[in-house]
């Protein structure tokens, strides 16, 4: 039996398996399948979501709105440099739900597809291979894999750099072919041999998630042993295995924690201290830094019982770093933690997209930034100059200081004013590429506005959060990086994205400045004190697209996902027990949407969840006892 268009793509009734099963166009699940003897069948069964008759995804919550369905769906051919897998098991993570739910975006807004399976990674054998993955030799049919989850473009040259710079997809959430399904393709670059020591549950289980914790720890803070360590989440998720991992490199660790018993399981796996804070001391302080500039005083105030407590259990030191992925509520105090010379770096925002912080002290010269930042002869900088508080008519020292410090390392170099006048002396002054001012743009546009970042809604509101931080764009990000890119722009970077921003602390254009420059390495640069003052960001712009803002005495760095050399890295230290891997849960392929579901309501147990395909019982250690188990 052939199934027709109208069931493709469709949740499946009893009937239509039966009879895909019966001509044997589908396997059931948790069928036994032995690599180049087992046909592969036409169609598969698949975790999903699904659109409706006039095209628009169907989102909701997984179990309560019965978004997530059980789909069936065509299996795919693989690519020259792709492998046809037959996935044993599937992880289980947040994408999964931000895909089902729609939160904060739609994930049909970057495909065509009428619909979309979730899943991202899992431990799977090899069923069929491309040409090139033939020729090369690394993996063969039957070899068991585990399925890292990130798609690049591996023809790029930039991938020579870091995979992750060159088309970097998640699968199953920026694409719609994610695991949650029976037959998987993926790139060769995607698969990797198991650590020896997990059991086939444990080996699928926790890539995604321990993966960007690695990349956080090694690359993003590039951690010194005997630093200190500020951790949110501690107990449980990726803030459990991100104490674990740090202790690893020799690092004092202090989690944030809500309970007693949580902070018993956060010492448990290797955390020095834990402060609660659910704590009477801590009451109304673990809240985003307000808007209102008269209100930021009392907020920094609010925080001393956090910062006392910290100290205590630091023999009197802030934290070198900080990890954070709880959102706008945490990440200001988090930030507050932050030593002279402390790097903040942060993979999520559950709690909300706005990333506001209160400003340090400390000063110093463009050039000494310029320096820390990965500026190179030829680059691109953007200027602001004339616009923050406090400047009238022509002349900006500190701006002028910032364009020739930036013109003497052979940078490209454009400049944002606040009046036309200002624009005009830059010009006669410097051997910049040009300056536009906002006064010119605001003639042009009325819709031009210089302003912080508004206060967002919650992820949860997905329709008013993309209309709120889209007219926030359209008032500033698009009118200065439509003129000043085409002033910066080269073949290479068509859009004229600067590699560096020069900001300035008398003003909270921060949002526009972490738009502007470049994806994966663009950075925002101050040499002005901050202290006192509110800044503000739009936190995907900094995270998905791992941009840096340096300030005089503090960084935050976003960090996302991992690279390829980093899962093969992170395997080796798990093999040789360096660190362990979380308890891992094994789902019934039936009760994947209650999982998903449990995981939206914050139910889920400690530890990692993975769907089961095809293992006929936990605990298997190899790919023998596997085929033994089956009776194969």
């Amino acid at each position: 039996m052939a199934a027709d268009d109208t069931t493709i793509g469709s949740a499946i009734d009893d009937e239509t398996r039966r009879e895909l099963v019966d001509t044997d166009d589908l396997l059931p699940t948790g069928s036994a399948f032995v690599p180049g003897e087992t046909p592969i069948p036409d169609y598969q069964l698949a975790w999903g979501i699904t659109s409706d008759d006039e095209g628009d995804p169907i989102h909701g919550e997984p179990t309560a709105d019965d978004a997530e369905r059980e789909l069936v769906i065509p299996v795919e051919e693989p690519g020259p440099n792709e492998a046809l897998l037959y996935m044993l098991t599937s992880e289980v993570n947040y994408n999964d739900v931000w895909a089902v739910t729609g939160v904060p975006v739609s994930t049909f807004a970057g495909h065509d597809r009428d619909w979309h399976v979730t899943g991202s990674g899992g431990l799977a054998l090899v069923a069929e291979t491309g040409a090139g993955v033939a020729d090369e030799g690394r993996i063969a049919v039957g070899d068991l894999v585990h399925v890292y989850a990130g798609k690049f473009d591996a023809l790029s040259p930039k991938a020579g750099r870091d995979p992750m710079f060159a088309d970097f997809r998640i699968q199953g959430y920026e694409t719609p072919d994610g695991s949650h399904q029976q037959f998987v393709t993926a790139q060769a670059t995607q698969l990797f041999e198991p650590p020896s020591t997990l059991d086939l549950t444990e080996a699928g289980s926790y890539i995604l998630t321990m993966g960007t914790i690695y990349r956080a720890l090694t690359n993003t803070l590039d951690v010194e042993p005997g630093s200190d360590l500020f951790v949110e989440g501690a107990s449980t998720g990726t803030g459990r295995d991100a104490v674990e991992m740090a202790v690893s490199r020799g690092l004092d660790v202090t989690g944030l924690v809500s309970s007693d018993e949580r902070a018993e399981r956060a010492k448990g796996v290797g955390a020095d201290a834990a402060i609660d804070r659910t704590q009477d001391a801590l009451s109304g302080a673990m809240r985003m830094v307000p808007n209102d500039p008269a209100a930021v005083e009392d907020w920094v105030a609010a925080g001393e019982p956090l910062l006392e407590e910290f100290r205590a259990k630091n023999d009197g030191e802030l934290a070198d770093y900080a990890i954070s992925h709880a959102g706008q509520e945490a990440f200001s105090r988090s930030y507050q933690l932050l030593d002279e010379g402390g790097r903040l770096t942060f993979y999520g925002a559950s709690t909300g997209y706005e990333m506001a912080f209160v400003g340090k002290g400390g000063a110093t010269t463009p050039g000494e930034m310029y320096d820390r930042s990965a500026l190179r002869p030829g680059g691109g900088v953007l200027v602001w100059y004339g616009t923050p508080d406090g400047i009238e008519g022509t002349t900006d020292e500190v701006g002028e200081a910032a364009i020739e410090a930036a013109l003497d390392r052979r940078a490209r170099v454009a400049v944002v004013t606040e009046s036309e006048e200002q624009a005009d002396a830059v010009e006669s002054a410097h051997d910049v590429e040009g300056a536009v001012s906002l006064e010119h743009l605001a003639a042009e546009n009325d819709a031009v506005a210089f302003e912080p970042l508004p206060e967002l809604p919650k992820p949860s509101e997905p329709d008013a959060l993309a209309a709120t931080v889209g007219e926030y764009t359209n008032k500033l990000f698009k009118p200065v990086g439509i003129a000043t890119g085409e002033l910066l722009a080269t073949p290479n970077n068509p859009r004229g994205n600067p590699d560096v921003v020069f900001e300035r602390a008398g003003q909270n254009t921060l949002g526009t400045s972490t738009m502007l420059c470049a994806s994966f390495e663009g950075e925002v640069v101050y040499a002005e004190a901050m202290a006192d003052r509110r800044y503000s960001f739009y936190a995907p712009q900094v995270w998905m697209r791992q941009r840096r803002i340096h300030m005089p005495t503090t960084e935050i760095f976003g960090t996302h996902m991992k690279n390829t050399y980093e899962v093969l890295k992170m395997n080796e230290e798990i093999e040789r027990g360096v660190f362990d891997v979380p308890r891992t849960h094994l789902v019934d392929w039936d009760d994947a949407p209650e999982a998903h579901q449990d995981m939206w309501e914050n139910n889920h147990e400690e530890g990692s969840y993975v769907i089961n395909h095809a293992l006929p019982e936990d605990g298997i250690e190899s790919k023998d006892e596997l085929f033994a188990a089956w009776d194969v």
